[in-house]
């Protein structure tokens, strides 16, 4: 016979679990006052609410644990009596053995609260919190013989103890961390209990002043300003007052302030629906600068806490049938949460097809093994269709007899229709690959590939069983394999598209060019899922495209080498314009310069044929030079010095007629002109255009006729221009030269800008046919247009567009 004794408590928290206290020391009281009889005392200890075990001697050899003891530790009994507790749960030995020695030598009780330890159960090893209490054992000597454990598993409590204050810690963080002005007062009072830097801001004061300090005594001018109605009303009614733009003054530092603030005011409540106090959020919107904002998330955190994992709980008793659950079985099952079923109306409900094969085999097989698991179909009373997970643990008695079972259910009807989406995306998916003429591939995280479509092992004749014995890039070209790999390992380090072209073997041993791209598969989070990748037969146009690329170099070296005498070609014509301008033209003047002698001192020695000999001859001369004037204007013209400056036209022109003054007298010509405009041009260049122009209009005038020049300037869009090389989407400047001259029949328009092209015989109108031509060329080195309109005796237009920068 043993008998307890009390002991001194040896912790002295205030957060211990006072009824679990109580509890476990009326237990111990009733165990001591049980020493009259074994049996009775073991069935009390039996029937006890909580977890209670016998250990005797220095090894603890479980003596007696009662079933609730089994059932929080998940053994058996005949798994721990006349053990040592240390032999059926090797895994707490590290955590309590120090605690029970010392109980055992000092012979005070230990209370645990809320102890945490690691319990390998129901298959795996699962974090657990208990209360319990070692209340020593003693003998009538007064000797410790053992030790009598008292527990109480309170794993739910600490982990939704634990959640509400990670919830709570989070909530702090939001509204400190908020960029927005936020406060929280509590009780009647209105203490001050958070206040966030923007809102310190704006009361310009400092934590420490405010923090555990009541608003009015903080604030007091804000009485007179309804705030303390306002917020009497909000923690009273627990209804939630916003406002915008509401005037508020606030006296800190620098004095009395007046503010435009968006503020509102919101109550937080208590799990017991009562308010606790007022969360304020507020924006300064003195600069018209809004905000909105709404609190929910407290409410929504503790309604997450409350409502749990949405898990049901049953418990069965197998020999009578009878089963109790929580109001959320019923649920499932599609009834309200306070409808009652017995265990065969809820058989009712599993679906026909799986009943037998599923459900009642897994109770078969869950009263031979203790374990009870199932994922089966019911049916609603609506007649539709959900699926069910159901796991549960047998409780035996003496004997190892069935006696209870208990366990969880949980609707896993999303998940199902998931599964079963995901497999019917899947076989569209192998449909549409296999029927597919590219390869398709995809691979897992690690870059492994894991699936081939049919034109894989089509193309490389390899079945499924080779490549996955010997991988992948066995048929891969030897010279590409090592780019290859180095890509794919790229892509699968950084997450990134894999691209490249390689060549692959085909059955017959032809290796063919390949484009081949993989992207990454990602979940909402960005985590990489899978990779999914194809291959294009891309050989005919790489071929062509190699093909191409020599026939360009090819090409290119052939303009190269014409470029190269184009370049000396150009080199021979400027030292031809160099000749033409100084070694032509020397003789050419010394013949003009005798002829002229001959005829001035000899003219009446000769006969008249002479006479018209000598004058043809220096007519001759006399075009000739010309010729070659004209021809190096036009070769300088080619050159085109890219020496622009902004000059004005109508300085052109007038230099223009000075030069030209004698045969502007001579013709008796007027010459009308509009104001000109001032541009950037290459100033001896205009001026030849200019001359040109002119001297053409004075050349080919009608007899008995005055020569009128008008001169006129304007803008006009690209489309009106009637030129096929006009920009439609630029403006152009246009200068018009109109004569009233002999004009020309419009189908030699063209004819008229090519060199040595003349409409009209040399005895009837001089010139060399190179003036026209000269003007089509400068104009074309302003990157502009020329264009003429002609009728025959009625006059000609000569019309110049250049683009409006």
């Amino acid at each position: 016979m043993y008998h307890l004794r009390d002991g001194n408590q040896v912790s002295n928290s205030e957060k211990l679990d006072q009824h679990v206290k109580q509890q476990s020391a009326t237990t111990a009281r009733t165990l001591a006052q049980a020493n009259d009889s074994e049996s009775k005392f073991r069935n009390t200890m039996r029937q006890a609410p909580v977890g209670i075990a016998i250990l005797r001697g220095t090894d603890f050899i479980v003596e007696m644990a009662n079933d609730s003891y089994l059932n929080i530790v998940d053994r058996k009994e005949e798994e721990m009596v006349g053990k040592s507790l240390f032999v059926s749960l090797p895994e707490v030995r590290g955590a309590v053995e120090p605690i029970m020695r010392e109980v055992m030598r000092s012979g005070e009780p230990f209370h645990g609260y809320e102890f945490e330890v690691t319990i390998s159960r129901f298959g795996q090893p699962q974090q657990c919190y208990f209360n319990f209490v070692y209340q020593p054992l003693f003998e009538e000597t007064d000797e410790v013989l053992g030790i009598i454990v008292v527990a109480t598993e309170v794993t739910q409590q600490v982990v939704s103890k634990q959640a509400l204050q990670r919830s709570e810690n989070q909530f702090r963080n939001l509204v400190t961390q908020s960029q927005f002005a936020k406060a929280i007062f509590k009780g009647e009072d209105f203490i001050i209990s958070i206040a966030n830097e923007s809102m310190l801001k704006i009361w310009r004061r400092n934590l420490d002043e405010v923090v555990g300090r009541k608003l009015f005594e903080v604030f007091p001018e804000l009485k007179e300003q309804r705030f303390s109605m306002l917020l009497r009303d909000v923690f009273e009614r627990g209804t939630l007052h916003r406002e915008n733009e509401a005037v508020a003054y606030v006296d800190g530092p620098g004095g009395l302030r007046k503010h435009y603030l968006d503020f509102q005011y919101a109550p937080m409540f208590e799990v017991d629906g009562q308010v606790s106090g007022i969360m304020v959020s507020a924006n300064d919107v003195t600069d018209k600068v809004k905000l909105r904002q709404q609190i929910t998330e407290a409410a929504d955190r503790l309604s997450l806490a409350t409502d749990g994992t949405k898990l049901a709980t049953w418990d069965l008793n197998i020999q009578t049938g009878h089963i109790i659950y929580s109001g959320r079985l019923a649920a499932i099952f599609g009834y309200d949460e306070s409808k009652i079923l017995s265990h065969l109306e809820l058989r009712e409900h599993i679906h026909p097809d799986d009943r037998v094969s599923i459900v009642e085999k897994a109770f078969t097989v869950a009263l031979e093994t203790g374990t009870y698991y199932y994922e089966a179909r019911i049916i609603h009373p609506d007649q539709s269709v959900h699926w069910i997970r159901t796991q549960g643990k047998v409780l035996y008695k003496d004997g190892h007899v069935p006696h209870r079972m208990l366990g969880t259910m949980m609707d896993i009807t999303d998940r199902k229709e998931a599964e079963l989406a995901l497999k019917t995306s899947e076989g569209k998916f192998r449909t549409l690959a296999d029927s597919m003429p590219q390869f398709v591939w995809t691979g897992d995280t690690e870059g492994n590939l894991n699936y081939f479509n049919k034109s894989v092992y089509d193309y490389t004749g390899f079945t499924a069983e080779r490549i996955t014995a010997s991988g992948w890039l066995q048929f891969i070209h030897p010279d590409d394999l090592h780019e290859n790999i180095r890509r794919w390992l790229h892509a699968i380090r950084d997450g990134v598209d894999f691209v490249i072209e390689h060549r692959f073997r085909r059955a017959d041993g032809e290796y063919r060019w390949q484009l081949s791209r993989a992207i990454p598969q990602r979940n909402p989070d960005g985590t990489i899922q899978m990779w999914v990748g194809t291959s294009t037969d891309i050989h005919d146009s790489k071929i062509f495209i190699d093909q191409l690329e020599s026939q360009v170099q090819l090409r290119t070296k052939e303009l190269t080498i014409s470029n190269n005498e184009l370049v000396k070609t150009n080199m021979e014509l400027a030292q031809f314009a160099y000749v033409a301008s100084h070694d032509l033209q020397e003789p050419l003047r010394k013949i003009q310069t005798f002829a002229t002698r001959i005829l001035e001192t000899e003219l009446g020695n000769l006969s008249e044929r002479g006479k018209d000999y000598f004058k043809r001859m220096q007519s001759s001369s006399t075009r000739m030079q010309q010729l070659i004037v004209d021809l190096l204007a036009f070769s300088r013209a080619n050159a085109v010095e890219k020496h622009y400056e902004s000059i004005d036209l109508n300085v052109v022109l007038q230099n223009v007629k000075e030069q030209l003054s004698d045969l502007i007298h001579q013709k008796n010509a007027l010459i009308i002109s509009e104001e000109l405009p001032v541009i950037n041009v290459i100033v001896y260049q205009f001026e030849q255009l200019f001359m040109n122009l002119i001297a053409n209009a004075l050349k080919f005038t009608k007899p008995d006729t005055q020569p009128v020049i008008n001169i006129r300037t304007g803008f006009i869009a690209g489309q009106m221009i009637p030129l096929v090389e006009a920009d439609h989407n630029l403006t152009y400047q246009f200068v018009s030269f109109s004569d009233n001259g002999i004009g020309f029949d419009p189908q030699f328009k063209d004819r008229i800008f090519q060199v040595f092209q003349r409409l009209h015989n040399r005895s009837t109108y001089e010139g060399t046919g190179i003036g026209l031509a000269i003007c089509k060329k400068i104009v074309e080195n302003h990157k502009g247009l020329i264009d003429a309109v002609g009728k025959p005796y009625i006059g000609a237009t000569f019309i110049i567009y250049l683009p409006v920068e």
